[in-house]
């Protein structure tokens, strides 16, 4: 039997708003290039043969071109398909707009990757009218800035999950809004596989329990499901019908951390690793001031190209929040290694967090270094990340950083070449 808070909670039809920018990566880079436009575009971090495809316009998505397609096996489906590289800056900066014009509505946003985002409707608004009307100002602002060259499918539903599959199901440019009324048929056009979360190892289990697809999923029983599959088997049975299961409580962080690959240009030496590790600290300490926090404590984590892996770390440090600080307890970490091969991979991650007003920085000097921090990131938010950084990895041209983030990370930037103007 249903647990009886829920028996008693209620569902509204109308609370969450789910946005879905279709072909984001593609359609920026024609809203930016007029000769792309009404053409088969594939996005590419690397343009050779064997590269693979990271995002498809909605002309070569019609073709069979989708993520992960390789550009030669693209070029024989498409002859006419134009490859371009990616540019990740410019996808942020377009995130950022979308983003603002989220929250310029009176709704509770949260981004869940670069190109989607879901909102919470306030209970003022969750009727069909009230929804309807956040979605079509939603819209509407994107045609202003954008014409029909960056569109969306817009979700609505009771509870993110729903919201998610309800703008899967409609593209490009679609609204679904998906009520209890239409549950049923809407479950029938599906597979297992197809429900965001089912992949084919848990499509497989469901089978082995009877479940041959979505209706058998949504009418199985709480007891059945609750028995077979565990408190899985439950949430699975209340994300079916609207019951919002997948937003956990938003925690402070008890780490920050930032990997990179170093390939194609491995540093060799302490010096050159040197750079890319201040490249990093200035990226944590971005990020820990954005958030309002201090460390204690620093760990740095080197792999080399030969499969060995070093590492450090000081716990229990006194609280910092500049970069300056955080430099000096990379290079004396760094300094600690032995650098006997080319290297691969370089972690470095902070931790031992508190909230930084609840702190005292009275020694002038680390008053004076986290000033200066803080004059920087006020530059570099006025002209753009990166502006103003460390001299020695400033000379770094040849270090490659800049990866598009798909959490909504929007801290790692640096310029690049396919940057387009604005």
């Amino acid at each position: 039997m249903l647990p009886e808070y829920l028996i008693k909670s209620q569902i509204n039809q109308y609370s969450t708003i789910y946005i879905d920018m279709n072909s984001f990566f593609a359609s920026v880079e024609q809203f930016y290039n007029p000769h792309l436009r009404a053409k088969p575009v594939a996005v590419t971090t690397a343009p050779s043969a064997g590269g693979s495809i990271v995002a498809a316009s909605i002309e070569a998505k019609r073709m069979g071109i989708k993520t992960g397609t390789k550009v030669a096996e693209a070029r024989l489906m498409c002859p006419n398909i134009v490859i371009v590289h990616d540019s990740p800056n410019s996808y942020r900066r377009i995130h950022r707009q979308i983003m603002q014009i989220l929250h310029d509505t009176p709704c509770y946003v949260r981004a869940k990757s670069i190109d989607e985002a879901y909102l919470k409707v306030p209970s003022y608004l969750q009727t069909r009218e009230g929804a309807l009307s956040i979605v079509e100002s939603i819209k509407s602002s994107l045609m202003r800035l954008y014409g029909e060259h960056i569109l969306c499918s817009v979700g609505v539903a009771s509870n993110v999950w729903l919201a998610k599959m309800a703008s899967n199901s409609q593209k490009p440019d679609g609204l679904v809004m998906l009520d209890k009324t239409k549950l049923t048929e809407f479950y029938k056009g599906l597979s297992l596989v197809e429900l965001t979360g089912i992949n084919r190892r848990m499509a497989r289990r469901l089978y082995d329990i009877g479940i041959q697809n979505p209706t058998d999923l949504y009418n199985t029983s709480w007891k059945y499901i609750n028995s077979k599959l565990g408190v899985n088997g439950g949430k699975w049975y209340l994300r079916m019908r609207g019951f919002e299961v997948d937003i956990g409580d938003i925690k402070a962080n008890k780490s920050i951390s930032h990997q990179i690959t170093t390939m194609p240009n491995p540093p060799k030496t302490s010096v050159e690793l040197t750079t890319y590790a201040n490249k990093i600290a200035v990226t944590l300490g971005s990020r820990l001031r954005k958030k309002n926090l201090a460390a204690s404590g620093i760990a740095i984590c080197v792999g080399f190209l030969d499969g060995r892996w070093q590492g450090g770390a000081f716990n229990n440090t006194a609280f910092f929040r500049s970069d300056i600080e955080i430099i000096s307890l990379t290079k004396t970490l760094l300094k600690k290694l032995i650098i006997g091969s080319e290297v691969r991979k370089i972690c470095i991650t902070l931790f031992g967090m508190s909230i930084s007003n609840q702190l005292a920085f009275d020694l002038f000097d680390r008053q004076k270094e986290l000033s200066l921090s803080l004059a920087v990131d006020k530059i570099n938010g006025s002209y753009g990340d990166n502006t103003i950084m460390p001299l020695r990895s400033f000379m770094a041209s040849h270090i490659q950083l800049n990866r598009v983030g798909f959490a909504g990370d929007l801290l790692r930037e640096t310029r690049n070449p396919t940057d387009k103007p604005y």
